[in-house]
């Protein structure tokens, strides 16, 4: 045998064998950095279950600024759905309400992928009684500016959620709007509970110093920012987007208007508040009053002579001596009412309030008072007034009385005597019922909305009614006008 002829007895592993060694080796370093990191996976949650402990403890103490970051840090050092609501709960009672909300949310989520359908249902029925609390602010643009910017307090939003309301906590907050080279806008606003504001931001002016500087190359080398060659002034006739003047412009700068989105105006403080509406309605009358025809009668009263003996005493009927009672009478009473007032704030305005009505049936009414209005929601406004006034209604009059004076009332049973119809008195008249004072609600419905609040015309078209009760001097009136009107504000 040639010495090519013998065999190669070189060893060369097999495959299978180097895998499994390889593999014994990972399984045993992973075992090994599994063992390093449980006693400190141990330590967190002992951590974490101290902390959250002692902040559940300055919850019950009503120590809410030392308890949510404790219990942040609890969920930090070990995340669970139940630690979650628990610093909802606290974010809560803090007053940080969007937060709250927010968590309660991620609480919610995480609790059904961990199948904790207890702390699930929780999350759920806190999130919903919280999200009626909830601030809101709506922000829109006037002008579509190139690359704009907006940001709540440092966040950036999307700009595809312009118009809509975003939660936020109550307070202040400050709005900021920026673009590549424009002027930043800002603004800062306060908001309470449930409140629902509206910010519109401008067209964003050009600003000025960002404008190309005049450079050394030669005339008519390279263009400046505003289209001329640079180091040439731009002239009077240049415009930025918007209507701004652009720097070396004299002219005076326009204003841009803000859009009527249809979205309704913003409801200011501290501003004269005008509402003009017309009504219809109906008006019931029971009681009695004075009756002009009453004038014709006379009646008798008994009365004794110093020196014994009783006699007749005659008196002539007139408006403070008689009175017709009336059977119940239904009016239809068509007119308007005025209110002005001032607005405390946004959703209160305080005043006064006129009504002033003909009744198509026959009679009229006039009633003035102090009035309140308050905005409970976006569209529902509710209120009173307290009226006096006086007025009269057409009745069918069933009799009449006259006054007896005080010191004969024992001899005539009473204060008053029945005085007998006669026949020149007409079976039905108008019935006037003197002073007349009581209340009147108000419950009013925004039907639409127009203006920004800046212009004269920024108001509300609404419609009301105003259920009234009055004490008449004789008897007593219900009526509910029901209308429609705008409100200036």
């Amino acid at each position: 045998m040639t010495q090519t002829d013998k065999p190669n007895h070189v060893h060369v592993p097999h495959d299978g064998r180097v895998a499994r060694r390889h593999a014994r080796v990972c399984f045993f370093l992973s075992a090994l950095f599994a063992a390093s990191l449980a006693p400190l996976a141990i330590a967190d949650a002992a951590d974490a279950e101290a902390l959250l402990k002692e902040g559940k403890k300055l919850v019950t103490e009503k120590k809410y600024d030392e308890a949510c970051p404790k219990i942040a840090e609890a969920y930090k050092l070990s995340p669970s759905p139940a630690t979650l609501l628990d610093l909802a709960l606290c974010h809560e009672k803090q007053g940080k309400l969007a937060t709250a909300w927010g968590e309660m949310l991620d609480a919610e989520a995480d609790a059904r992928k961990a199948g904790r359908a207890d702390v699930e249902a929780r999350a759920r029925a806190n999130s919903k009684a919280i999200e009626p609390k909830l601030p809101r602010v709506t922000v829109s643009v006037a002008a579509n500016t190139p690359g704009i910017e907006i940001a709540i307090d440092g966040q950036k939003i999307d700009l595809g959620a312009l118009g809509k309301g975003r939660p936020v906590d109550p307070g202040e907050h400050k709005i900021v709007a920026t673009a590549p080279g424009r002027k930043p806008w800002e603004t800062t606003l306060s908001l309470k509970p449930s409140e629902r504001k509206s910010v519109m931001v401008p067209a964003l002016a050009e600003d000025g110093s960002a404008a190309s500087t005049p450079s050394d190359k030669p005339a008519g080398g390279d263009t400046g920012a505003t289209g001329q060659p640079a180091g040439t002034t731009p002239t009077s006739e240049t415009k930025t987007d918007g209507g701004a003047a652009a720097p070396g412009d004299t002219k005076p700068k326009d204003k841009p208007e803000e859009p009527d989105d249809g979205k309704g105006p913003i409801h200011r403080a501290k501003r004269l508040v005008v509402d003009v509406g017309a009504f219809g309605g109906a008006q019931l009358f029971l009681g009695g009053g004075s009756v002009d025809a009453l004038s014709s009668l006379t009646y008798e009263y008994r009365i004794t002579y110093p020196l014994g003996g009783e006699a007749a005493e005659y008196k002539a009927c007139d408006a403070s001596a008689c009175y017709a009672t009336v059977d119940p009478a239904i009016g239809v009473p068509v007119g308007g009412q005025v209110f002005v007032g001032y607005a405390l704030s946004e959703k209160m305005h305080l005043g006064g309030r006129f009504f002033g009505s003909y009744l198509v049936t026959g009679g009229y009414s006039l009633l003035v008072g102090p009035a309140l209005s308050v905005r409970v929601n976006d569209r529902l406004w509710v209120g009173g007034t307290v009226v006096v006034g006086f007025g009269g209604q057409n009745a069918t009059i069933n009799g009449a009385r006259g006054a007896v004076p005080s010191e004969w009332a024992a001899l005539n049973g009473g204060d008053e005597v029945e005085l007998l119809l006669s026949r020149t008195i007409p079976e039905e008249n108008e019935t006037g019922f003197g002073f007349s004072f009581g209340a009147a609600a108000e419950v009013s419905y925004t039907l639409a909305e127009f203006g920004k609040g800046k212009s004269l015309t920024t108001g509300s078209l609404v419609a009301s009614a105003w259920p009234t009760f009055l004490k008449t001097w004789d008897g007593f009136a219900i009526a509910l006008p029901v209308g429609v009107g705008y409100r200036f504000h």
